[in-house]
């Protein structure tokens, strides 16, 4: 199994739009009582937090804008956890795994603007921060602990959920795919910490794919990985990432034994 070196281990719903459940709902993390004051890690200054499956379930609300797409192909809903399993690399990827006739370039990119079109209408309406994460990251900031997130979503769709949700004063920076390169490319998270004032022994990234975990490697910062995401943590474990954590007060737990 991999470990960091670094010191810090490494329902359906009426007619046709989507069938199922959150992928948060499907495995749920219990509520657990979360002494938070006492669950800062000594040495850190700064985290970055991905979004999609880690700081938020967007589940419901990518499904909905992607099954809208398919209906208008005239293809059948799919499950949430069919179409959350696809997310994290992006608006091409997701809708060419979730379509089922292969489609030409011209069609492919066409039909990913009508994907992205749906989605701005409704990127916030379900969306929702895990259990217990909006309560550590105001720990966090209380603690003075600076944060940023580090998402790969476009910044438009980004900054209407921070906006819908009131969650732009968590963060001192927001870091988005399309800023620049992506995860997995270490850049996001090099600028993260430039602008957190961070070095890497300082700086933690917090994510649920093998994306995050390799930007954060290449950035040379901590990196802990959750298991509440959108595949619940099976690439992180195919790929031998080790800890993984089902729920905040397990992640909390264990940085408080830095």
């Amino acid at each position: 199994m991999r470990q960091w070196s670094h010191g810090w281990p490494g329902l359906r719903e009426q007619g046709r739009l989507w069938l199922g459940t959150p992928a948060s709902q499907v495995l749920q993390p219990p509520r657990t009582e979360l002494s938070l004051s006492t669950h800062l890690p000594r040495g850190l200054i700064s985290v970055s937090w991905d979004l999609d499956g880690t700081f938020a379930d967007t589940s419901v609300d990518l499904a909905r804008a992607l099954n809208k797409t398919r209906l208008e192909k005239d293809l059948p809903a799919l499950p949430v956890p069919e179409v959350a399993r696809h997310v994290g690399r992006g608006a091409r990827w997701l809708v060419s795994n979730c379509l089922d006739a292969g489609l030409g370039e011209t069609e492919l990119e066409a039909t990913v603007g009508r994907f992205l079109d749906h989605y701005l209408l409704g990127c916030s309406e379900t969306t929702q921060a895990y259990p217990g994460v909006l309560e550590y990251s105001r720990a966090m900031r209380a603690a003075g602990i600076k944060q940023a997130l580090a998402t790969n979503k476009p910044r438009r769709f980004t900054e209407r959920i921070l906006e819908d949700l009131n969650w732009g004063p968590l963060f001192d920076s927001v870091h988005c795919g399309d800023d620049g390169l992506a995860k997995p490319d270490p850049e996001m998270i090099h600028v993260c910490m430039d602008r957190l004032g961070a070095r890497p022994s300082q700086h933690l990234h917090i994510g649920d794919t093998p994306t995050d975990a390799a930007a954060a490697q290449a950035a040379g910062c901590h990196f802990l990985g959750v298991r509440w995401g959108m595949d619940q943590g099976e690439g992180l474990a195919a790929q031998g990432y080790t800890p993984l954590f089902l729920d905040l007060p397990g992640l909390a737990k264990h940085l408080e034994t830095f």
